[in-house]
Formats: C-alpha cells, sequence, structure tokens
C-alpha cells in the first residue's frame, strides 16, 4: 500500500456507503472494504495549494438478493500539502481548505438537489482529505492549452453550468426564505479579498507583490515607453485602480447576490464530449476554495475573461452575456420563476458595467502565475523554496524572465495589461 493519508476503517466504510448512495445503487446488505490505495503516480499533479491523486477502494458488497460483488472503485482526491510547511502555513492562514470543506459539506449537495451536475460528487469531505467522483474516468477533462485560452463553444457550455450554480442558489433562498450567507455563512465568507487586512496579511502581501510584477511589466510595454510623463501616471495610478476589487469582491448591498465559485479561470472548469470530440456536451466545475456570496457577474465576467483575449471579448462578449442570462431564465423557470422578478435584465446590464474591471483584475492575478512557462512553474510548485521565492522574494524576477523569453506569456500579459491600462487607468484621466 502507498497511501499518503490513513483511513480509519469507519472512514473508508462511510466512504463507500456514500459512493453507492450517490450513484443510486440499492443498498447494500454487506460491505466490506477489503483493502485501499492512495497512490501517487504519473498522473499525481502537485499543484500550488494541493496534491491531487487517486483512492482505490478494494470492495466486497452483497446486495439486496444476496448476490456478492467484489469491485474496485476509483476515486479522486485532494489533500493539503503537509509536507511543505511554508505552504500550509500560506493556506491556514488564508482559510481555502475549511472553506471547501463546508462547500461540500453542506452546499452543494443541497444545491444539487435541484439542478445536478454541476460539480463533482464529494463522497467525504474533512479537511486533510476530500474524496470525488473520478471525472477523468467519465472522459471529462481540461481543455484550454498552454495559453490559458477556451474557445466559444467551451464558453458556452461553461456558462450553462454557471447558470444552473447560480439559479440553484436563488431557488434556495425562495425554498429557505433566508439568504444563503445567513444560512452557511462560513462557507462564503471572502477570503481571497477580505476588507480591513493589514498589510501583514496573506492576501495583502500576495496582492502587494503581483502589484510589483505589474509594474515592472508596463515599464517595458512599448506602448507606454514614449511618454514619461504619462508612463509616470500608469505606474502610479495601476495599483490602486486594482485595489477596486476588495469592494466589488464583496456581498453587495444594491444588487442580487447568489453563490459563486469565485476562482474561475480554465483549469477550474472540466468538460465532457461526445464522440466527434467537439463541442463539448457538458462542464463540471472544480474547486471551490474561494466561493463567495455576490452578485453573478463577478463569476461571469471572470470566467469571461480570464481565458479570452481581448479581440475576442470585443467580438463576442455581449452575445455570450445573452447565453448566460437565457441560461438562468430557462434553469428558473423549471421551478415557475420569471427571472425578471429575481435578476431583471437592467440590473444584469448595469453589473455588466460595474464589474467589468473585476474579469482583468482576475485575469492577472491568476495569469502572471498560471502562465509561466512549464521550467518556471515546476520551480514554483516542486519544493517550499520555491513556494516561498515566487510568493515573496523572486516573484519579480521570475515574471520578468518569463516575460522576455516566452512567446505566449508576453502576448498575454501583454494584452490584459494594455487592456487594463487604457480603459481603467487611461480612460478617464482628466
Amino acid at each position: 500500500m502507498t497511501a499518503t493519508i490513513d483511513l480509519s476503517n469507519d472512514a473508508l466504510h462511510r466512504l463507500g456507503q456514500s459512493y453507492y448512495k450517490y450513484n443510486k445503487f440499492e443498498q447494500p446488505r454487506t460491505l466490506e472494504i477489503l483493502g485501499y490505495e492512495h497512490s501517487a503516480n504519473a498522473d499525481t499533479v502537485t499543484g500550488f495549494f494541493g496534491r491531487h491523486q487517486f483512492l482505490t477502494l478494494k470492495v466486497r458488497r452483497i446486495d439486496a438478493e444476496g448476490k456478492e460483488h467484489l469491485e474496485q472503485v476509483r476515486f479522486f482526491t485532494k489533500t493539503p500539502p503537509l509536507e511543505l510547511a511554508s505552504r500550509m502555513e500560506y493556506l491556514e492562514e488564508f482559510g481555502l481548505y475549511k472553506k471547501e470543506v463546508s462547500v461540500y459539506r453542506v452546499i452543494l449537495p443541497e444545491l444539487q438537489k435541484i439542478i445536478p451536475h454541476v460539480a463533482p460528487n464529494c463522497y467525504y469531505a474533512e479537511e486533510r482529505l476530500l474524496v470525488f467522483e473520478h471525472l477523468a474516468d467519465q472522459k471529462f477533462r481540461m481543455a484550454a492549452g498552454r495559453d490559458g485560452i477556451l474557445n466559444y463553444d467551451h464558453l458556452h457550455c461553461v456558462l450553462k453550468t454557471l447558470a444552473a450554480l447560480h439559479a440553484s442558489s436563488i431557488i434556495y433562498e425562495v425554498r429557505c426564505g433566508r439568504k444563503l450567507n445567513e444560512l452557511h455563512p462560513e462557507a462564503v465568507v471572502e477570503n481571497a479579498y477580505p476588507l480591513g487586512i493589514p498589510d501583514t496579511h496573506v492576501r495583502k502581501q500576495n496582492f502587494n507583490n503581483a502589484n510589483r510584477v505589474f509594474v515592472e511589466l508596463i515599464k517595458i510595454l512599448p506602448k507606454y515607453q514614449k511618454n514619461q510623463k504619462n508612463l509616470d501616471y500608469i505606474l502610479a495610478e495601476f495599483p490602486k485602480r486594482m485595489a477596486a476589487i476588495y469592494e466589488l469582491a464583496q456581498t453587495s448591498n444594491k444588487y442580487r447576490n447568489v453563490f459563486s465559485h469565485g476562482d474561475l479561470w480554465a483549469n477550474n472548469a472540466m468538460f465532457q464530449y461526445g464522440e466527434t470530440s467537439k463541442p463539448p456536451i457538458q462542464c463540471r466545475l472544480v474547486d471551490f476554495q474561494l466561493s463567495r456570496y455576490a452578485p453573478p457577474m463577478v463569476d461571469v465576467i471572470t470566467i469571461l475573461t480570464i481565458p479570452t483575449s481581448s479581440s475576442f471579448r470585443r467580438q463576442y462578449l455581449t452575445e455570450l452575456f445573452d447565453d448566460y442570462y437565457g441560461f438562468m431564465s430557462k434553469f428558473l423557470e423549471l421551478e415557475r420563476l420569471n427571472i425578471e422578478d429575481y435578476l431583471p435584465r437592467q440590473e444584469f446590464n448595469e453589473t455588466a458595467d460595474k464589474f467589468r474591471i473585476v474579469g482583468l483584475i482576475e485575469s492577472l492575478f491568476f495569469s502572471h502565475l498560471t502562465l509561466l512557462p512549464a521550467e518556471l512553474a515546476e520551480a514554483v510548485t516542486s519544493s517550499a523554496n520555491g513556494f516561498t521565492d515566487f510568493f515573496d522574494a523572486k516573484r519579480v524576477e521570475m515574471c520578468l524572465q518569463a516575460f522576455r523569453s516566452d512567446d505566449i506569456y508576453r502576448e498575454r500579459m501583454t494584452d490584459m495589461l494594455e487592456d487594463f491600462v487604457d480603459n481603467f487607468v487611461l480612460k478617464n484621466r482628466n
């Protein structure tokens, strides 16, 4: 056995029972766990915030008719990087795992009773271990290439799933007669951009260090080098405009709020395909560590900005907004709810303007890390020192190296920075 986390017999039995219940098997007369393997192999991923592995249960099941079944059931697991102390300290102050456990234990089971197939089934949720159905075994996969881009068909598909998540949140509140953040505050506390945190907080340190990268990249963009006075203004104002995210990510006192994913970039959406491979036929959202209670547009504009280019958005953004709104309307109709009573089109359009900046802010924060070429990304994730170097001392150096040496990194970051500077720094300059 190559288990990385010990599971008690009771935990293994509860996991097995949960699996057969979720998958609508007739409850077994006898269920015996003969063994398990929690393995690291070629498919294991050590990400920035967790380890992804396989868990295989060997099961002896006797069904209601007395027939014996010997089975192996494979799961996908997510565990914190316990062996990396500096990263664990960051995660614990960030509050990622505690929140995600709450989401998978409490909120998603309720929402997926209303509209299913939004997220993977979670069969076991403790702070040190999450166990999911293995989506890859159902032919789900991530769709973006090295450039992090999703095409129209994939965005259309993920918007349907996102609309299902948001609509189920509204329906849940209607049924309960209370707001979701009152019912489950622990699952939607704002941990990505908390208000009033000191400069010593990990999130504020991360924000400030990222802005140092962006300022250094702007300095070498040809577009702004001809006018030094203009460049000085951009460099001074850029971090101030970026700080708008702290207010905009909060629960709104003006607009409708919904349970929101909060972490929507290309790799947090997995797609399933038909025999022809395209377009995708359905999507699942994964990684709910940054979930929040906010206007739906915060999620919508994020997934329509991070994995797209500015030229794509100019051509298709309005059409994709219409796609999402149409999906929301149809999902609410299933409960005989009129979308105009819950998310009026006028409000939706108003939030599209108000939160447009959020998409670019999130795009910059995600992409300066996720678009790093493989050798630099490996240096960050493979050791405690690499993580500390990137999140503290060497971030500017590493990103400048990527910008100078890697075409994809340079083109994508240039596109985001110029869009942000032109539309949110220079556009309203007096």
